[in-house]
């Protein structure tokens, strides 16, 4: 028979009604299976074979479980919920909160212990240093809690933001992870995605994780994963693996894909046979469209493939800074990715726009703060350089003018596929001339030669919007091998010579040169420039120009046709202080690629059709983790008359978010601006005018720009309306929420040490570096043989000190004290003390559970009592959690007010489960961790 553990509560065998208790004492001292048993009844002492006692252990006792062997771990402290008999053995249900699992026992592995309630009804509140080891209790729970719900205290190199911690809070407190993440520009939503992956994954969930992101990002993505987060399971799928049997996906939970790889086929078919995903999460989720047509739905490939993944995951996070584009019914098509079952509601959205509080989280550059309250981005100033025109300028703008009327009149001719693609073709050559005098020049240059039948034809295409001039430019260079129109070639000779003649004497690349350069370097001639340029063409022109003058390693470039790594290593090589000054950029860097850290100049060498992309390439460095003012330079070439329309509806543009920045807040909010200035630059197709304004003036296109951005203006009133029901970033939200500081840290670190007694040595660099000396016992528990050891409570420092152990939830150290504090046996469930706040301090964990009965969530609970009322986490708590306690010989508080304090503070907890109850959150029992009362 199994002998039960010191502490086990046991009845006589033929005891039936458990009328008489007692309680192991120890066991074999006078040989195999006997026990000595205190019997509480008679105060007597005796021993007994184990066939002469049973089990007394009943529903609702609170028990410590004892594993057999030294090796194995302890299931923890739990409540007993059932018992039974099995082939004449005694075993008993126990809940162990802490791990939320139900297990049955043998009864001899169960120690019967005291809780929280026990102590208070009975008035035994301990003493000694009882309330510094329930100081630490509490703030060992608090930080494990804190974490669970942030994801703030893992191991990453960034500090994370009020609203980023909020948002993972108010997802993970929701009971539901089907969220749209609809953050601003540069609010840092992959470091939010960083702090959910590692909530979750303390919570034990989110095992499977499937990244869906634009073919440019796949790599990014995995980079920031693993660089800032340390989740270095991710793998790029077409990269770093791939799939030849279906059953093969088992072999990876954490995969990073392409949408546009994983929307083919025969990858699809792969994918949905593989095991469910706990979480899809889906960047740029924008670029999954669905239009209605009356009745018709009609999706793309990519939303159909979304449609499918659905099916095989029950949690979908979706990630856009332009999740509305003033198309309600894409946004709508959305919304129904995140919760199909509410269809038929979602189609109510424009009556109902509450909805989307349930499912969308919106914050904006205006209203993001610091842990301090202080507003983080600092603002920009952008100024406009004009560009001299000159007579020879004029002449080539006149000249290709005619060439463009030209190519639309065939286009208008032909009605046809070919003429749909000459149309095109004038097109881009009016962006091209745009950008700069290089990029027309090669154009045209290109066209002859596929006239004359000289120009081979070049591969690859690339579906990425992001690439769009590229792509453009490569296209044009495919022509038909026939004349457009007749005479084309004649003009298109004097075309080309005009064009080289105008590269040679290049106003735009002299004033970029002169105006901006030399104005720059002048002023710090180690300074960052980042520039950008919409084609490959004038890419290499100001390449050129760049290290002509200042050096060969003076530049360096990114563009759509580089691989991850290339583009990395030109990263590098600009943020390094002894590499390039100059990053030079296509659309290809528009995304997804942050520049903050060692830059905050931006030249747009030309300006894009979409204002889009222009606050695209200014979210380069106009983002979290800038620290100076953004200087962003705007060059303009008036002689042009496409140019003098851009110019136009930028000024337009600008006027229209400066006015709605007025009236929203009414007073000017230079952040507000910026926010309402990219919303705009989402809404408006700017572009399909311009196309079409090839025979009109100058001044009816610009009645049409009038027209388009009144429309922008209309559709973005209409989509921040509908976006007030979103849920953002509130203070108060935390309110009620222990939130976890650097000091509560260090507090509890230098507590630990005080009890455990290891020694810290000396404290450096602003008292953020400590050096400890381990104890032998510490030593022996933790499994170390060195006694000299670092830790840092500076996230920077760790990155550079790898000597050092981070004072982070992943740290083995850490671990263990909290680990430690947390454990029954450390003591400090009931205490007395002359330094509370209240009269009374109870804590408990509250909990939520779904329908399905898995656990949803779990807050610290504290709860003060004073004067019979109960008030939950009373403000005087951080400070405390703070301050060691000494406390001894205090006369204990009355036990009758001990007992009336406990059940004020039950019920304020039932109240607290309630009140933070919803459809997807049920309320769970609550688990009294602490209780203490001040002394008289």
């Amino acid at each position: 028979m199994m002998e039960p553990v010191g502490g086990a509560l046991v009845a006589p065998a033929a005891d039936k009604n458990n009328s008489t208790l007692g309680v192991v004492r120890s066991v074999g001292e006078r040989g195999a299976n006997k026990v000595k048993v205190y019997w509480v009844k008679d105060d007597d002492v005796r021993w007994h074979n184990l066939s002469e006692i049973r089990s007394a252990l009943r529903v609702g006792h609170q028990v410590l479980h004892k594993p057999a062997y030294r090796a194995q771990r302890s299931l923890g402290w739990g409540v007993v919920r059932s018992t039974r008999e099995i082939a004449g053995n005694d075993q008993v249900l126990v809940e162990f909160p802490e791990k939320d699992k139900r297990v049955w026992l043998p009864w001899q592995r169960l120690m019967m212990i005291r809780g929280v309630k026990h102590a208070f009804f009975t008035g035994k509140l301990g003493d000694g240093d009882a309330a510094e080891r329930q100081r630490l209790r509490i703030l060992a729970w608090a930080i494990r809690l804190w974490n669970e719900n942030t994801g703030a205290l893992a191991s990453f190199d960034i500090d994370p933001l009020p609203h980023q911690i909020h948002l993972v809070h108010h997802i993970l407190a929701s009971g539901q992870y089907n969220w749209l993440i609809a953050d601003d520009v540069g609010l840092g939503k992959t470091i939010e995605v960083g702090l959910l992956l590692s909530a979750l994954r303390q919570r034990g969930e989110a095992r499977r994780v499937l990244l869906v992101t634009p073919a440019g990002l796949t790599r990014q993505w995995q980079e920031e994963m693993s660089g800032k987060f340390g989740l270095n399971e991710f793998l790029v799928y077409g990269d770093d693996f791939t799939v030849n049997d279906p059953r093969h996906w088992k072999m990876f939970d954490n995969v990073v894909g392409s949408m546009d790889r994983l929307k083919q086929d025969e990858h699809l078919d792969s994918l949905m046979q593989a095991e469910p995903w706990d979480l899809i999460i889906v960047d740029e989720a924008h670029r999954f469209t669905r239009r209605q047509y009356g009745n018709k739905l009609d999706a793309s490939q990519r939303y159909e493939m979304l449609q499918k993944l659905r099916r095989r995951t029950e949690s979908m996070l979706l990630l856009t800074a332009t999740p509305h584009q003033g198309k309600e019914d894409s946004f709508t098509a959305l919304l129904e990715l995140l919760q199909p079952e509410r269809r038929e509601e979602l189609n109510t959205l424009s009556i109902n726009p509450e909805i989307i509080g349930e499912m969308v989280i919106r914050n904006y550059k205006a209203d993001v703060t610091d842990m301090d309250g202080n507003f983080i981005f600092f603002g920009k100033t952008v100024t406009q350089i004009n560009i001299p025109s000159s007579e020879a300028f004029q002449n080539f703008d006149n000249m290709l003018r005619d060439y463009l009327k030209k190519g639309y009149a065939a286009e208008s001719a032909l009605n046809s596929n070919k003429g749909r693609a000459i149309g095109f073709v004038m097109a881009v050559y009016r962006k091209l001339a745009s950008s700069s005098v290089a990029a027309i020049h090669n154009a045209l240059v290109k066209r002859r030669e596929r006239l004359q039948g000289r120009l081979k034809e070049e591969d690859g295409d690339d579906e990425d919007g992001r690439y769009q001039g590229e792509v453009e430019e490569r296209a044009v260079y495919k022509t038909e091998a026939t004349p457009f129109f007749e005479g084309e070639e004649a003009l298109l000779e004097d075309l080309i010579d005009e064009a080289h003649y105008l590269k040679g004497v290049d106003s735009k690349i002299d004033a970029f040169m002169k105006s901006i350069v030399d104005v720059i370097v002048a002023s710090n001639i180690k300074e960052k420039v980042l520039v950008f340029a919409e084609y490959r063409s004038t890419q290499s022109w100001i390449e050129q120009a760049l290290k002509s003058r200042f050096g060969e390693s003076s530049a360096v470039l990114i563009h759509g046709g580089m691989s991850m790594d290339e583009r990395r290593s030109a990263i590098d090589s600009f943020e390094d202080a002894s590499g390039a000054q100059f990053l030079v950029s296509t659309e290809a860097g528009g995304e997804g690629i942050n520049l903050q850290h060692q830059c905050h100049i931006m030249v747009n060498y030309d300006l894009p059709w979409n204002p889009m992309r222009l606050v695209q390439r200014m979210g380069r460095l106009y983002r979290y983790g800038q620290e100076k003012r953004v200087i962003v330079f705007n060059m303009h070439q008036s002689a042009s008359a496409d140019d003098q329309i851009i110019n136009i509806l930028y000024q337009r543009l600008d006027k229209v978010a400066e006015d709605m920045a007025n009236v929203e807040k009414h007073e000017y909010n230079e952040a507000l601006k910026d926010d309402v200035l990219g919303e705009l630059a989402d809404l408006i197709d700017i572009e399909e005018v311009l196309i079409s304004a090839s025979n009109e003036t100058i001044a009816r296109t610009v009645e049409r720009v009038d027209e388009a951005l009144e429309r922008a203006r209309n559709a973005s009133s209409k989509q921040h309306e509908l976006f007030q029901h979103a849920a953002s970033f509130d203070g108060k939200e935390l309110d009620g929420v222990v939130s976890i500081s650097a000091a509560h840290l260090q507090a509890f670190v230098e507590g630990m040490c005080r009890i455990l007694g290891i020694e810290i040595l000396e404290k450096t660099h602003k008292g953020l570096v400590w050096q400890l000396r381990f104890s032998d016992e510490v030593k022996e528990a933790t499994g170390v043989s060195r006694s000299r050891w670092g830790v840092v409570f500076d996230r920077m420092l760790a990155t550079r000190r790898k000597d050092l152990l981070p004072i982070t939830t992943d740290n083995w150290f850490f671990q263990y004290l909290l680990s430690t504090a947390a454990d029954y046996e450390f003591g400090g469930v009931a205490a007395v003390s002359g330094q509370l706040g209240s009269d009374w301090l109870l804590t408990a964990v509250a909990r939520w559970q779904t329908d399905r009965g898995r656990r949803a969530r779990q807050e610290l609970a504290l709860i003060g009592v004073e004067n019979g009322k109960a008030i939950l986490n009373p403000k005087w708590v951080p400070s405390w959690l703070c301050q060691p306690l000494y406390d001894d010989q205090l006369n204990l508080p009355d036990k009758a007010q001990a007992k009336q304090a406990f059940e004020l503070a039950q019920d304020k907890v039932e109240s607290f489960l309630v009140e933070k109850s919803s459809k997807a959150l049920l309320p769970d029992e609550a688990q009294w961790l602490a209780g203490a009362g001040r002394a008289v």
